[in-house]
C-alpha cells in the first residue's frame, strides 16, 4: 500500500527501519516487480541505483536536483516524480527539508540555499516477505534474525549470487607468484644451473637524524624551552609549530648561543613577513654558514684589513659592561611554563575572584542591584 501522507515520509514518523546500501537496492528491485506502486518501473531502480552510489556511512544522501536529471539523462519533473515513487514505497524519507532561503551573509552578492538530504529505509512489508526478524519500530528499528521461512530464503538467494562466479581454488593452489627460470651455460661439455644471487641491503634507519641535530631528551626539553622564549619575541617564527621550531634550533643551542642571542640574530635577518616554513629557513640558514670556510664571513678586501686592532678607551669599555649588563638581566633566567600551567592559573584566579563576588555582604555593595544580583548567583549554585 502506498504511504501517500507527506507526514508518514519524515525520518521521525516512518514506519521503515533503516538500512545500508545492498538491501536497500534489493528492497527496491522486490518492489518494483512485486508492483506496489502503478507508477515505479525501471526508470525508477535507476534513480535508486544512483541515490545508492552515493549514499554515506549512516545510510543518507544528499539529492543534488540539479546534477542528477542530468547525470540520468531524464527531465526534472520526471526525476521528481520517481522520488516521490521511492518515498511512497516506503525507501526514502526526508532527513532534513532542503530551503531557498539564503545561507550567505547579507551583502556578500551570493546565494546557497540547503541541501535536502534523504535516508534509505526499507518498509516492514519487505521484511516480512524475506522473513526478518526485527527488534523496534521506526526507522531504528534493527534486523536480528530470520524466521524458518526467511533463513531458507536467505540461503537460497546466497546459493544463486554465488552461483556462476566461477571455481574458487585455495591460494595455496594457485600459481601467483612468478617462478624464477634457471640459467644455464655450457662450459667444458657441462651443464651447470646457476642460481640468482639474492642482494640482501643492509637496513638503515629510515630518520637518520644528522649530527648537529642530536639531542639528549634533556637537551631537546631545553631546546624546546629556548624556543619557547623565541616564538613569540620573532614574529615570522610565530607560524611554526613548537617541537619544529625547537629541532631547528638545535645547532645554534649547542654552539652555546642563549635564547636572548639567538632572537636578536633572527630579528636581523631579511625573510617574507610569512614564510613557508620558518624552521626549513633557519636550518638552510645553518646550513649556509657550516658551508662558509673559515673568516669568509670577515671583510679581507684592501690594505685596511691587515691594519692592527685599536684597544678600546675606558668609555667604550664601560658602555659594553653596560649594554652586556642589560642583556643579560633581559635574559630569562628560567623558561617561560607551558601553556596548560597558564590556563590552570588564569581558572584558578577566576573562581577565586568568582567566590571572593558571592561571599560579600549587604554593607559591601554599593547598589540594592548588586546585592540582588549576589543574591540570585547565591540560589543557582547554593554550592
Amino acid at each position: 500500500m502506498p504511504i501517500r501522507a507527506h507526514a508518514d515520509q519524515e525520518l521521525g514518523t516512518t514506519a521503515s527501519r533503516r538500512t545500508r546500501r545492498g538491501d536497500f537496492l534489493r528492497a527496491a528491485a522486490w518492489a518494483i516487480t512485486e508492483g506496489l506502486h502503478p507508477k515505479a518501473g525501471d526508470t525508477t531502480l535507476r534513480v535508486a541505483r544512483d541515490l545508492a552510489a552515493r549514499l554515506n556511512a549512516d545510510g543518507q544522501v544528499a539529492y543534488c536536483r540539479e546534477t542528477m536529471w542530468r547525470r540520468l539523462g531524464i527531465s526534472r519533473r520526471t526525476l521528481e516524480r520517481h522520488i516521490a515513487v521511492l518515498r511512497e514505497l516506503g525507501l526514502l524519507v526526508w532527513a532534513v527539508h532542503g530551503s531557498r532561503t539564503n545561507t550567505r551573509p547579507a551583502g556578500s552578492g551570493e546565494w546557497a540555499g540547503t541541501a535536502t538530504i534523504y535516508a534509505a529505509v526499507v518498509p516492514r512489508a519487505w521484511d516480512t516477505a524475506l522473513g526478518h526478524r526485527v527488534s523496534g519500530h521506526g526507522y531504528h528499528a534493527r534486523h536480528i534474525g530470520y524466521t524458518d521461512h526467511g533463513r531458507a530464503l536467505a540461503i537460497a538467494d546466497a546459493r544463486r549470487r554465488s552461483t556462476g562466479r566461477g571455481r574458487r581454488d585455495a591460494p595455496s593452489c594457485r600459481p601467483n607468484h612468478p617462478r624464477p627460470t634457471a640459467e644455464v651455460e655450457r662450459k667444458k661439455n657441462n651443464t651447470r644451473t646457476s642460481r640468482r644471487r639474492r642482494h640482501t641491503r643492509t637496513p638503515t634507519r629510515r630518520h637518520d637524524v644528522p649530527e648537529p641535530y642530536r639531542a639528549t631528551p634533556e637537551q631537546a626539553a631545553h631546546a624546546v624551552s629556548v624556543a619557547a622564549w623565541i616564538r613569540p619575541r620573532v614574529p615570522w617564527t610565530q607560524a611554526e609549530g613548537l617541537r619544529r621550531l625547537a629541532f631547528a634550533l638545535r645547532p645554534w643551542i649547542t654552539a652555546g648561543r642563549s635564547a636572548a642571542d639567538i632572537a636578536a640574530e633572527l630579528l636581523a635577518w631579511r625573510v617574507p613577513r610569512r614564510p613557508s616554513s620558518p624552521a626549513s629557513l633557519i636550518m638552510a640558514r645553518w646550513r649556509e654558514r657550516a658551508d662558509q670556510p673559515p673568516g669568509a664571513g670577515t671583510d679581507t678586501c684592501g690594505p685596511a684589513a691587515a691594519a692592527p686592532a685599536v684597544p678600546p678607551n675606558p668609555a667604550f669599555r664601560r658602555a659594553m659592561e653596560l649594554l652586556r649588563a642589560r642583556h643579560l638581566s633581559a635574559e630569562p633566567a628560567a623558561p617561560d611554563p607551558p601553556g596548560f600551567v597558564i590556563r590552570d592559573r588564569i581558572l584558578a584566579s577566576l573562581a577565586e575572584a568568582e567566590r571572593a563576588w558571592r561571599a560579600r555582604t549587604p554593607e559591601t555593595c554599593r547598589t540594592l542591584a548588586e546585592w540582588e544580583a549576589v543574591c540570585d548567583a547565591r540560589e543557582r549554585s547554593p554550592w
